[in-house]
């Protein structure tokens, strides 16, 4: 098989995964909204075997690249190995192919983000009822302690009694 075909199909893979992560990442927006933490583990779960794959597929592009322009091209840009390997006739569609690819990860990190700003939020409501229900220590007298918070080590607190 040549290196453009084998590299269409794992760009076409890596979409494809991604658009499965994005509708997972929906649904888990949902979950938090109703906050169904049970539905919110299940979904985290579900991603797992997906991201395990895009990390598969990320490896055989590499592979692509190092066997095209060599090993020490690993690093190289799609855009890069597009220009070394495509023909001119064949780019445009490779642009779009790759634009595809690009919106599919932003729609995944722009519903990625929104579920990290929902839970941060969410956390951030549960301290504070936390902090509400905590019973609050009262000072014993209205002054500060000069000790930085400690607790006096003699019998004798330092208080006087007013009413004698």
């Amino acid at each position: 098989m040549l290196s453009a075909e084998r590299m269409e199909q794992i760009v076409k893979a890596m979409i494809s995964q991604h658009d499965v992560l994005c509708k997972l990442a929906e649904r888990k927006c949902e979950a938090i909204k109703r906050e169904d933490a049970q539905t919110v583990s299940a979904i985290t779960n579900k991603e797992a075997p997906f991201v395990d794959e895009l990390i598969r597929l990320e490896k055989k592009r590499i592979a692509v690249i190092e066997y095209d322009l060599g090993s020490t091209h690993s690093d190289a840009t799609f855009s890069e190995w597009e220009q070394a390997v495509i023909h001119e006739d064949e780019q445009e569609k490779w642009q779009k192919l790759y634009l595809k690819l690009t919106k599919s990860v932003y729609a995944l990190k722009q519903a990625n983000t929104l579920n990290q700003e929902l839970l941060r939020d969410s956390l951030i409501w549960v301290r504070l009822n936390i902090s509400l229900l905590k019973p609050k220590t009262q000072a014993l007298n209205n002054y500060p302690n000069p000790k930085g918070g400690q607790s006096s080590s003699s019998v004798f607190s330092g208080r006087i009694d007013s009413r004698t």
